[in-house]
């Protein structure tokens, strides 16, 4: 365990703050840019197409970095393991890639079918996709530097070569292209210091708990893939962006801030695996703290600024999606709990059965509740998103009872800590609201409230000496001052 968390999370959290820059570059320009009906048709495509990506993954991603953890210090068993889960990775996305475009060549009308079959090309590359290899070593650096370089060259793509509003295609293919490149380095990278053999493959034995890990993602679907769905065939292509669009940006934000924690679900494989539970608790512990420590500002801050990042995003053409943003943001709380609940605990403690019954049960819940509302002709994005975080709501009741009684494992929400991170970052609803009194414009807005409400909501926690805010201070300075002594 030669690597720091510490380390890890920054290598981390810096690759989800440029992942978190690029798109805040590339999509107002591309959502002010593009047609409103080709956008909706790329959207719509890219909902089909993310449906199609869960067959080929066939959870390889989180099951392999989940059984690296426990022989990852036997090179032997490594290279069984990356051998065996990427020749299944060949078969699932062979497959899925002919099935994909056989259906969008005798069903998708022949002036958008291009856009289909140039995003499907994404199963392509999702072959050699072996990036869990990487994060199961905690080989953060070279995912940071790599994926960095990477996105850079989709940045200049897009402004070399898309500039009229029915660019859609091209735009498809630089997606396809990087996305291809991304994976080829990482495969080229991992196969050079752990070479593929074709040998003593041990296929069998990981089919069934991959098809666990593959039902767990198709009972993802029945929630804002099912919504997207819908809205597509239901309502119309456009409402497909008015969901998406918000769904985006809060998985951008939720994304970046879920890097504190992420980094940390292969160490807590490792000591699960080898009984070290005072350690495994211990970290459990201050992650959840240091995630819920930035989760609750940031999403009173989206639901706060929504018309100004709407406008900044659509500049007015997407005004119908501000609602649906708010919503998203209040989602994005859940979800992160969701985050912590089901990556940190459960599937590290190989509930894996558990998890899928309850998504389950969220899920037919989703689709109940949007049947009802298409039914009575209230289906909009707004709903669609409601029904959905409704039931969300539903399924963390259940894994917080769960978590506490058959695991034992002593894990609240509503903790002293928690209440104090959202009353003080609900001082950002008055903060936002005397600073919009002003007059100025959208982007001036933010530019004045985000600052303000970062200073007042941590220095309230250093004033009040928070515990889990002195202790990444001082993680930080730390390796600030190590860096500059060295």
């Amino acid at each position: 365990m030669s690597k720091s968390i510490a380390t890890n999370s920054i290598y981390n959290f810096v690759l989800k703050v440029f992942r978190l820059i690029v798109p805040v570059l590339v999509g107002p320009y591309i959502q002010r840019l593009f047609d409103k009906q080709l956008y909706g048709a790329f959207n719509d495509a890219s909902t089909w197409l993310d449906f199609a990506l869960i067959f080929g993954v066939f959870g390889i991603y989180t099951y392999g970095i989940r059984e690296l953890a426990g022989v990852r210090d036997d090179k032997e068993k490594t290279r069984k393991l990356y051998s065996s889960l990427f020749s299944i990775g060949i078969c699932t996305n062979v497959i899925v890639l002919i099935a994909y475009t056989g259906v969008v060549w005798f069903s998708v009308e022949s002036m958008t079918r291009m856009i289909y079959l140039v995003l499907g090309l994404k199963v392509f590359a999702n072959i050699f996709m072996v990036e869990w290899l990487n994060e199961a070593v905690e080989n953060y650096r070279f995912i940071t530097i790599k994926t960095v370089i990477v996105r850079l060259i989709y940045v200049v793509g897009i402004f070399a070569f898309i500039h009229k509003p029915d660019d859609v295609v091209k735009y498809s293919v630089i997606i396809v292209l990087t996305d291809i490149l991304n994976n080829l380095i990482s495969f080229v990278y991992v196969s050079k210091r752990i070479p593929i053999s074709f040998k003593d493959l041990e296929i069998k034995k990981h089919i069934v708990p991959l098809i666990s890990i593959l039902i767990i993602s198709n009972v993802n679907l029945l929630y804002t893939q099912f919504d997207k769905m819908m809205l597509g065939q239901v309502v119309d292509k456009v409402s497909v962006t008015v969901y998406k669009t918000p769904q985006d940006i809060t998985y951008m934000i939720s994304n970046l801030l879920a890097s504190i924690v992420m980094v940390a679900v292969p160490r807590l494989a490792y000591y699960n695996s080898n009984n070290k539970q005072a350690e495994y608790m211990e970290l459990l512990n201050k992650s959840y703290k240091s995630f819920m420590l930035v989760v609750f500002p940031a999403c009173v801050g989206i639901a706060c600024l929504a018309p100004e990042i709407m406008w900044i995003y659509g500049g007015g053409k997407y005004d119908a999606s501000i609602p649906v943003l708010i919503i998203f943001a209040i989602r994005t709380m859940e979800s992160s709990v969701y985050t912590i609940c089901a990556n940190q605990v459960l599937y590290v403690k190989n509930q894996e059965k558990f998890l899928v019954r309850i998504l389950l049960v969220g899920g037919v819940l989703n689709v109940v509740l949007n049947g009802l509302l298409i039914w009575m002709g209230l289906y909009t994005p707004v709903t669609a998103v409601s029904t959905t975080l409704i039931a969300e709501i539903v399924v963390m009741g259940i894994m917080f009872w769960f978590i506490r009684n058959r695991l034992e494992i002593d894990f609240h929400f509503f903790t002293r800590t928690n209440i104090k991170y959202i009353l003080l970052s609900l001082l950002f609803v008055p903060i936002t609201w005397l600073v919009k009194q002003l007059g100025f414009g959208m982007i001036v807005n933010c530019i004045v409230i985000v600052p303000i409400c970062i200073f007042v909501y941590f220095g309230a926690l250093l004033l009040l000496k928070d515990e889990t805010m002195l202790f990444l201070t001082k993680k930080v300075l730390g390796k600030f001052i190590t860096k500059l002594k060295r």
